[in-house]
Parts: C-alpha cells; sequence; structure tokens
C-alpha cells in the first residue's frame, strides 16, 4: 500500500459527516440514511467516539442493500470492532473511498457463517499456515452451519493468477489445490465465502513459505 506523506485535510461536507456521527452515540438506532464521508482520510481524521459512529453509517448502509438473512446478520454487527477494522483497512489513510473500505471491511467481521482452515491457524477472520515454495499449496476449508450452496473466491494479494472458484459442498467443504507458490516469506490471499442467503464473509489467508526467509526453519523443526 502506498504511503501518504500528509494527511489530507477534511472538507467541510467531511466535518458536517463526522459531527453528526458523534451525535449519534454509540447505542442510537439509525433514523435514515446517513452520508458516508468520501474519503478514508476523512474517517482516519475523526475522533475515535465519531469513527464508532461512521462504522455504524457504514454497517447500516451495507444492510439497507441487504434483504432477509443477510440483512440480519450485517446489522447484527457490533460497530466497535467494525471500527477496529475498518482502523486497521485505513491505517496509515490511503487515497481510497470511503465506501470502499466500508465494503471491505464489512464481511470480515459479519456474524453468521464460521469459516475455519485445515491445518491453520487463526481468529476466525485472518490465518496463517506454514509451507515451502517446493511444494503445491492446497487450502482446505469448512463453512458451518453448511449452506445449501455456495462457492469461495480467492483472489492473490500479488503474484500468479487467482485460483478457479472452489464450490461448497453438502457438508461445508471446499478446496483450493495444486496452487503453485511465489518464492516469498508471504503468499497471501483473501477468500470471500459467498452462500446465499446468508451475507458474504471474507477471510485473509497467509501461506507461510519456510524455505523463502533468510534463515528460515524447516517445517516440524
Amino acid at each position: 500500500m502506498r504511503r501518504v506523506a500528509a494527511r489530507a485535510r477534511v472538507p467541510s461536507a467531511g466535518l458536517a459527516v463526522v459531527a453528526a456521527a458523534g451525535l449519534a452515540g454509540c447505542g442510537a438506532e439509525p433514523t435514515g440514511p446517513a452520508a458516508l464521508p468520501a474519503a478514508a482520510a476523512d474517517y482516519r481524521s475523526a475522533p475515535e467516539d465519531a469513527r464508532t459512529g461512521l462504522a455504524r453509517d457504514c454497517r447500516d448502509a451495507t444492510a439497507r442493500r441487504s434483504e432477509g438473512l443477510a440483512a440480519r446478520q450485517i446489522t447484527a454487527v457490533d460497530p466497535r470492532i467494525l471500527r477496529i477494522e475498518l482502523d486497521l483497512l485505513t491505517s496509515p489513510p490511503a487515497a481510497r473511498p470511503f465506501r470502499s473500505a466500508c465494503a471491505a471491511a464489512v464481511p470480515r467481521v459479519t456474524p453468521g457463517l464460521d469459516v475455519r482452515f485445515a491445518g491453520a491457524t487463526g481468529n476466525g477472520r485472518a490465518f496463517a499456515y506454514t509451507t515451502r515454495s517446493d511444494r503445491p499449496l492446497t487450502i482446505r476449508g469448512t463453512v458451518s452451519p453448511a449452506p445449501r450452496a455456495g462457492r469461495v473466491l480467492a483472489d492473490r494479494v500479488a503474484g500468479e493468477p487467482d485460483p478457479p472458484p472452489a464450490a461448497i459442498d453438502a457438508e461445508g467443504r471446499f478446496a483450493f489445490r495444486d496452487i503453485k507458490l511465489r518464492k516469498l516469506a508471504d503468499n497471501s490471499f483473501v477468500l470471500r465465502i459467498e452462500a446465499p442467503p446468508n451475507a458474504p464473509r471474507i477471510a485473509d489467508f497467509s501461506a507461510l513459505c519456510l524455505d523463502c526467509a533468510p534463515g528460515a526453519a524447516e517445517p516440524g523443526a
């Protein structure tokens, strides 16, 4: 991510949005569609309580574009947890629209579907798996509760083309097989789980190449 040398100055429209979010309070119910800040820098310039209000506005705007179970799952997102995710995605402030950060953050913290990966460690949103560059990578995972149908998309952060989507079977299992690793210490993927009527989920998966970094240990050492 390109670093920005100086924080962008908040325009008057951004200040109005921040002030409104601060007045909303942490427990207030949304009274109607709220204007989201235009840029990630506008969000980052706000104090913590106002960022929590903007995270709530982001959640509510996303829920309004959904329906049924998906909308209910998104509405259940804790705005304080979403604020932490937004803070991570906008630090340092990038030259990106705030709506883009909102769209990337909400599926990472939406309750409903749970995803796990075989042999990986993680916290439910980000996972790490150790391997070697001379071994084709297989990513095996499980989604629960098992959806009636669905697929998982793997977006490679850098390098080779993305693997084809993986179908989710009747037991909630999916797999990406024979992925060629780049000779980098971290081969990262953003995995998007699409299993209607559930809301989309996003998980970050990092394949840590033990033989790529100087002095790396052998697997099992």
